[in-house]
C-alpha cells in the first residue's frame, strides 16, 4: 500500500510531503497523466514543468499528486523505472519529498533552482551536464531514465 502524502504550501508554491515515515526503498507514487511530444510539451508555456521525460521524445503531463513533487539538488526520493517516485532514504512524516529534476531531463530544458540545499548547483539542467562524479552516483542508484543513460553509453 502506498504511503500517505499531503499536498501542502512550500517556499515554492505547493509540494508533495509524508503524511507518515517513508522507509528508504518505498515506492511513494507511481507519476500518471497524458503522453505528450516534445513540442507539446513547450506549447504549455509554463506549464511545460509539469512535464516528465520519459524517453526522447516522451512525456507525461503529470496528474496530482505527481504534479507536486519538487525538485532538490539534494534529494529525498528518485524516479526508477521511468514512472516509480522511491525513497532513496527515510522520509520522516511532514517532510518534503523532493527528486532531482536534472535525473529526467536530456531535453535542454532549465530552470533556476531555489531548492535551498547547502549543495545548490544554482540551475537545473540536463542530466548530460552534471558533474560526471554526480551521473555516476544518480546512476548507481539507479534514479536515471533509461533512455537518458543509453546515450551517456552510446
Amino acid at each position: 500500500m502506498p504511503p500517505a502524502l499531503s499536498i501542502l504550501e512550500c517556499d515554492v508554491g505547493r509540494g508533495l510531503f509524508a503524511a507518515e515515515v517513508i522507509a528508504a526503498g518505498c515506492e511513494i507514487l507511481r507519476f500518471t497523466g497524458p503522453l505528450l511530444t516534445l513540442n507539446e510539451v513547450r506549447a504549455n508555456g509554463a506549464g511545460a514543468a509539469n512535464a516528465l521525460q520519459i524517453g526522447v521524445d516522451r512525456y507525461l503531463d503529470l496528474d496530482g499528486p505527481g504534479r507536486f513533487a519538487n525538485h532538490s539538488c539534494t534529494p529525498n526520493a528518485g524516479v526508477v523505472d521511468n514512472t516509480r517516485l522511491v525513497a532513496l532514504r527515510a522520509i520522516a512524516a511532514g517532510e518534503e519529498i523532493r527528486f532531482d529534476y536534472s535525473t529526467t531531463i536530456s531535453d535542454g530544458w532549465t530552470m533556476a533552482c531555489r531548492c535551498g540545499s547547502p549543495d545548490c548547483r544554482g540551475l537545473v539542467v540536463a542530466f548530460q551536464l552534471l558533474p560526471p562524479l554526480l551521473q555516476r552516483r544518480y546512476a548507481v542508484l539507479g534514479v536515471v531514465q533509461r533512455f537518458m543513460l543509453e546515450e551517456v553509453e552510446a
